[in-house]
Formats: C-alpha cells, structure tokens, sequence
C-alpha cells in the first residue's frame, strides 16, 4: 500500500525511536509475565482451546504420531470403541508445523506459554516493520508506528493457531517488498516459514486468495507481470500444499466420509436476510472470537473522520484507501454472514458438500491485520505525535487491555481478586493428581478401557491418558456420530430443541448430552450440581465398549441406568469433584 502524503512535523531522533522500541519491548514482557509467574496456576482459555485444539497438539505427543504422515495411522484415544478403532491422524495438525515441535519437544504449559509469547512477538515485530517501511516511514510517524504495532500484538488471537493471524503483516511486509522490487533474502525466508507456523485451513488459504488479487490488481495498474511477486505467491501456495499435504489429499480424495457432510446451515443459522445482516455487522464491529476479538468502532470512527479530512485537502487516494479498506472489511464480513445461503443453494450436490466440509468463508481471519493497517493510514491524515493521535491511541490501547479476557483474568489472579472456581487454572483443570488416582483405582492399562464424561469436557480425561468414546473433534468418521447418538437419543429427545440441532446438524461436540445440564460442560466442585433423571441407552454405551462414566456431578438415578458408583474422587487443586461409575 503506497503511503498517502504526510503531516510536516520536527522529526524525533533514531534513538527516540529506538527507545520507544525497548518502552514496547518491556511492555510485551509485562503481557507476558503473569502466564511465567502464575505457571500452571494461569488461567488458559477453554472454549475452542483446552477442549480441543490444545489438546489435539498434545494427543500427537502422547500418542507419538506427531511426525507419522501415514494416512492409514489412526489416533485411537477418542472415538474408538466396538467397531470403531480411532480418528484418522490427517484430521490432525500436520508434523510438519512449529507448534507441534513445540509441544513435543517441551512440557505442554511451556509450549503454550513459548507459544504466547512468540506469536506475540511476531505480531508486534512484523507489524513494525509494515509500517516503517511501507505505510509511516517518515521519522516523524516514530511513536506512532511502535505503539501501532504494540497494539497489534495484544490482539488475543488463539494461540493455538501460530503465527495465522499475528504473522499476516510480517507476511505482508515480505510480499510488498517484491512489489516495489525492494526485497531482500529474508523475505524469501518469511514467506517460506510462515506455512510452517500457521495453519491452512484457518487462514492459509484466504491469506493466498487476498495476495493474489493485490498481484492482480498490480498487474492491471502496470501492465506487466511482477515476476518476484508471482514467484513468491507461488511458493508461499507450494510449501502450503507440502507441509500439510495430507489433511489437503483427505480432503479432495474423500479418505473417510467426514461427519461435516451431514452439517446442516439452514438448522444452524437463520435463512432471514436482516439476522444474516446483523451477523455481519456483528462481526464487522467485534472480530471472531479466535482471530483476537476487540471494538473496531474506534477505528471505524478515526478513519471516518480521516477520509473526510482527507477528502477537504482533495487527497482522493488517501480517501480511496480509508473508505476502501472499510468496504472490503464490510465485504469479507458479509461473505461469512451469507455463507450459508450459498450452501444451502448447492444442497448435497458434490460441489455443495466440499463447501460445507471446508468453510470458505473464513476471510475474517484477515480483519485485525486489515484494522490496523487502516488504524495507521487514519492516523495519517492528522498531526504526527499531536493530541488527537495519542489520544486516539491510548483510547485503542484501553480496548485491547478490555478484549484481552485471558490476560485479565490471569493479572486477577496475581492480584487475589480472582478465584479458581471462578476461572480455574491449567492446573485445576486438568487436574492431574486426581486423574492419577482415577487411573491407580481402576488399575487397568488405560487402553484396555473406554470412559465417558458428563458434565466435563472430555479433554480433561484424555489430557491424563484415558480413553474417550466422547470428544470435541473438528473432523471425524461420520458413522461414529450416528453410533454415539444411540446413547443419549432420550436426553436429546427431553432437552431443547437448540441441544437437538447442535448435535444432529453439527456434532463437532460429540459428548454425554443431558436435559437437565444442557449445552454446559463445566461443572466444578463448587457448583453442587446433580443429575436426576438420566436417561441414557447403556446397550449402546456397552456396543462401543463403554466401561466407566467419569462425572462431575453425581448421577441420582444412576442404578436405573445401569451404573453403579465406584468411588468419588476429590483433590485440593482440582477445579473437579469425580463421581465414578461403573457400567453394568
């Protein structure tokens, strides 16, 4: 993006700047201090995280298929049972990712906080350089360029995911480089590392289409092809389609039947044009939850008033850029509003059922680098380091403390204002200890068995080894959602019908649904909860070898479904109290 005319101001020293660095610089140490100080006393983010993509990253550990890349290979600690025999290791995040090294090399709790502060860290670094170089290079824009790229870095993008989110202007950077032929070796290195430490089918693709049509539309302007540009595009695409080559090969060559070809987006979402339009203006001023959610309204107000200051200096390409940025973003964010109708259009046509196996509408994983980017080309338009822009700022940096939920919650828990049963920990949750003493008691190899949760995410079973016929999985064989749903067919029949059409048109959820606990799996001790009236096919818990129900509250009626109490488990550090049963 070529920068638009800037203000004239006295231009700070290089040391000024180079201050401002270690000032940001310390500030990251700040942000990440609590997960060091607190270990595994921190609170981690649950949803979409300890109960699944943290724990996959671990599954490949344990199970020692981290770097297995048969197709064949089946990961057998969940979903396994009867007939069934596991979960195909291509559902899996490739071998051949950052992250997975990451934990297979260390202790999970030190992956995840090296992790934190890496994809962090990339975020601020690569946005910096974005900025310096390509839209405020003068030395007058200093401060602002720094603090911009701080506030980026707290963007609470999900970890888990890498660099997909937090590296996108790193990437950038690379790849404006070669447009303007200004690029040097360690663009090259950028853009073929960063499929190593993102992921596909979260961003990937989207980040390729997005830099496709920037080649075109240069193509276009100069009518000539931009050779390093195409050449990178090219590579970036290629070493995409060799580090996750088998999910990518599953995926066209229909290895397995996937239980997404049975999602139904006319259950799940409203087909009325105006809830379809209030989605996406939802998402246009709060991101998606795992992109790193915050207000945009601050933005969209700056860059409101910058384009109209813009448009009185008669700056029309400044002003193309500060209403154009918004339009796209509005775009992406009615392409995921609308998503489903296109695929409720194609029904179970072949080409309708790739659409709905693979979400293509995920382009809202581009809107915190495209934010920002607009952030810094609003902040353009008025005085560098004046009032306006610092106050504009520091208004940004009060919202990204607000979005930052986790970080909070954890500074909380240094200060004592926050409680385990309130948030718990790494610790608490996925309570080890007493997990241990479940495993001493039943005394069996934890292969030999099969256990189901209620009232727990299942991850915390299959965290400390145990074998689970319920999980959270994005991607699995689509007979097992069929076989599982014979266990709790009468509790989905009591409960409501939004339990119902999460589990038959959805079912990423496979777990141990109830009427009376409904769609919360999280149930500490503290809670005092209890099931009354469990209605359960034990038969068809016993067809998929179904052995124990680990519990987190206690089941009333449990002799009526053939279980009977073993032992209840608690332990000081545990955010659980474990009711343990037995089936008959």
């Amino acid at each position: 993006m070529p920068p638009v005319p800037l203000s004239i101001v006295d231009s700070p020293t290089a040391s000024s700047e180079k201050t401002y660095l270690r000032m940001a610089i310390g500030l990251l140490v700040l942000y990440v201090f609590p997960y060091v100080w607190l270990g595994e006393g921190a609170h981690l983010t649950i949803h979409d995280n300890l109960d699944s993509d943290f724990l996959y990253l671990y599954l490949l550990k344990i199970t020692g298929t981290a770097f297995n890349f048969d197709l064949n290979t089946l990961i057998p600690n969940a979903m396994s049972g009867g007939s069934f025999t596991g979960i195909p290791r291509s559902a899996f995040r490739t071998g051949l990712n950052l992250e997975v090294l990451s934990f297979w090399l260390l202790p999970p709790y030190a992956a995840q906080v090296l992790n934190f502060a890496a994809v962090h860290s990339i975020g601020f670094w690569g946005m910096y350089l974005l900025l310096k170089k390509h839209i405020l290079p003068a030395p007058q824009w200093a401060f602002t360029r720094v603090a911009i790229a701080f506030l980026f870095a707290l963007v609470p993008c999900y970890t888990v995911h890498g660099a997909s989110v937090s590296g996108q202007p790193l990437l950038l950077f690379a790849f404006l480089n070669l447009l303007t032929y200004t690029s040097r070796w360690t663009d090259w290195l950028i853009i073929v590392l960063f499929p190593f430490y993102s992921f596909f089918v979260w961003a990937g693709l989207f980040i390729c289409i997005a830099l496709g049509v920037i080649g075109l539309i240069s193509l276009i302007r100069h009518r000539t092809v931009n050779w390093p540009f195409l050449l990178g595009l090219a590579l970036l695409s290629m070493v995409y389609l060799a580090s996750e080559w088998e999910l990518i090969y599953a995926f066209i060559n229909q290895t397995y039947v996937s239980e997404r070809v049975e999602f139904d987006y006319a259950q799940l979402r409203s087909m009325k044009i105006l809830d379809s339009l209030r989605r996406s203006a939802d998402l246009f001023v709060w991101p998606m939850f795992n992109t790193g959610a915050f207000l945009t309204l601050g933005i969209v107000t700056v860059s409101g008033l910058g384009a109209w200051r813009a448009y009185k200096r008669h700056n029309r390409r400044a002003v193309w850029w500060l209403v154009g940025l918004q339009i796209i973003a509005g775009i992406f964010c009615l392409i995921h509003g609308f998503y489903h109708y296109l695929i409720v259009w194609l029904g179970d046509s072949s080409l309708g059922m790739k659409f709905r196996v693979f979400q293509f509408d995920r382009f809202y994983f581009l809107l915190p680098t495209l934010w920002f980017c607009l952030l810094a080309l609003s902040l353009q338009q008025f005085r560098a380091n004046g009032r306006w822009n610092r106050l504009v700022l520091a208004g940004q940096l009060l919202l990204m403390v607000v979005a930052n939920k986790e970080w909070c919650i954890n500074v909380g828990k240094l200060a004592g204002f926050v409680t385990e049963a309130q948030h718990p920990s790494f610790r608490a949750f996925f309570a080890e200890k007493q997990f241990t003493q479940i495993r001493d008691y039943i005394h069996r190899p934890q292969a030999d068995y099969r256990v189901i949760c209620l009232g727990m995410h299942p991850s915390v079973a299959q965290f400390n080894g145990f074998y689970t016929l319920d999980s959270y999985q994005n991607n699995y064989p689509l007979p097992y959602k069929h076989a599982f749903r014979k266990i709790i067919a009468a509790e989905l029949t009591k409960g409501t019908r939004q339990m119902r059409v999460y589990y038959d048109a959805y079912a990423c959820r496979v777990y141990l649904y109830t009427a009376e606990l409904g769609m919360n799996y999280l149930f500490g001790k503290t809670q005092n909860r209890s099931v009354s009236h469990l209605q359960i096919d034990t038969d068809a818990l016993k067809a998929l070898d179904g052995d124990y129900v680990v519990s987190a509250v206690p089941i009333l009626n449990a002799a009526q479904n053939r279980l009977s109490l073993e032992k209840v488990f608690d332990e000081p550090e545990s955010y659980w109290q474990i009711w343990l049963y037995r089936v008959q």
